[in-house]
């Protein structure tokens, strides 16, 4: 793409940017002027259920960031913003799962946090969802959903590369605490919004011009629907799966494509994040952009009961101890020892290197993203760990003998991309 088709692009891209808040705000209005009586029932239906802290598989799930994102327009709502409208924009919410079953209960909590800033697209699931059932059924159907995405996802690339890819891609998130983002609303949108991207992408032509507005879109997208639960997965893993489709592209073309998809993504997320900001300074009497920049700067270095250390590595190193004994046990063996045993496999990785290091580059961006935002992922290690599994996902390519499909090369199976007319 050249310079001046690149800008023309983004004259799109500014043109849709409007386009995209007003349709958000628009939506957002629809969700929350949903009456807030049948939400409250069915989420005191089982309170049991909002404190499990614990997905299906064992590990640990952020419980208090659920009730926060669940509280997003029922706490103080009509009190203080009479219309749907300002409701949507106001979003008081209380700070946990303490406070919100104790103010479900009829009791007035000490404080609560606005959280304006994160836009609670989340809720475009959540309230609609709540209207009709109880929290404990919305659970269960978030899983479904969660897991019949993933395996049209693990299937699409069976069919079209073999089953052995297939399973590279499925089996980091068996590890990795997938079922944590699958089991609540406020990660549940995330995985929706990576794996429908990824599977978008699979069957996007990659012989023209990279998609830059679609990239656009889903930066936009990131900003609207994702809790800051891992935003650089939900560029990260379509662009692995839209790579992955147009594996035989020059090298070349190839990083200039990442870097533009890269910019637009950036531009769509930011921009949405700014268009929140503008609006909520412009509607609320609160000192936005004051409360912006110190929720920024806590987030990146904020001091913390929970953080003992911002060292180089510490927030790898908490999501990686929020594995646990067994599940880090099984990535350390699955995911490190057993794609490094065989001299094979060993080769594998140099060809990687030497021909692909576009997708090593690819899984390395939500580990920087983590490490980044250190206080922020050492607190919520337990679904920001699911950063690694892009990384993941290339060492379960080579140890299952399918890395050539990273590097231009023939992979035996049932099926290969271009054997399937898919570009």
């Amino acid at each position: 793409m050249t310079v001046g088709r690149a800008l023309k692009k983004l004259g799109v891209a500014a043109l849709l940017a409007p386009l995209l808040t007003a349709l958000f705000a628009f939506t957002l209005t629809l969700a929350f002027s949903l009456p807030n009586a049948p939400i409250a029932e069915n989420i005191l239906e089982r309170p049991s259920v909002l404190l499990d802290r614990r997905a299906d598989n064992g590990r640990v799930i952020d419980a208090d960031t659920e009730c926060i994102g669940l509280s997003v327009g029922l706490y103080g709502s009509e009190a203080a913003a009479p219309t749907a409208f300002q409701r949507a924009v106001h979003a008081a919410s209380l700070y946990g799962c303490g406070d919100f079953l104790k103010w479900l209960d009829g009791e007035e909590p000490a404080a609560h946090r606005d959280y304006f800033r994160y836009w609670h697209g989340h809720t475009l699931v959540s309230r609609p969802l709540l209207s009709v059932l109880p929290y404990n059924d919305v659970r269960g159907l978030l899983f479904t959903l969660s897991a019949l995405l993933l395996g049209a996802l693990v299937w699409r690339l069976g069919v079209d590369f073999s089953a052995l890819t297939g399973l590279s891609f499925l089996l980091p998130f068996v590890v990795l605490n997938a079922m944590g983002f699958w089991v609540v609303a406020t990660k549940a949108v995330t995985w929706f919004l990576a794996i429908g991207a990824a599977l978008y992408l699979s069957r996007r032509q990659t012989s023209g011009e990279p998609p830059v507005i679609v990239f656009f879109v889903i930066g936009a997208l990131t900003a609207f629907f994702d809790f800051l639960t891992t935003p650089a997965l939900i560029f990260a893993l379509p662009i692995l799966v839209y790579f992955l489709y147009g594996g035989r592209a020059q090298a070349e073309g190839r990083w200039r494509s990442l870097l533009l998809l890269g910019a637009f993504w950036s531009v769509g997320y930011l921009g949405l994040w700014g268009a929140k900001f503008a609006l909520a300074a412009a509607t609320l009497d609160l000192p936005v952009w004051r409360d912006v920049a110190e929720a920024t700067l806590f987030r990146l270095r904020g001091a913390s009961d929970q953080i003992d250390t911002f060292l180089p590595g510490a927030a790898l190193y908490k999501n990686f101890a929020a594995l646990k004994t067994l599940w880090g046990a099984v990535a350390v063996i699955v995911f490190v020892i057993a794609p490094l045993i065989t001299a094979k496999r060993r080769l594998a990785w140099a060809s990687l290197w030497r021909d692909g290091r576009i997708f090593i580059a690819i899984a390395l961006i939500p580990i920087i993203w983590l490490e980044a935002l250190s206080n922020h992922s050492q607190i919520h290690a337990a679904f920001t760990h699911v950063s690694f599994a892009p990384a993941a996902i290339l060492a379960c390519l080579i140890l299952t003998g399918q890395s050539a499909i990273l590097t231009g090369g023939a992979v035996k199976g049932r099926g290969s991309a271009a054997a399937h007319g898919v570009r």
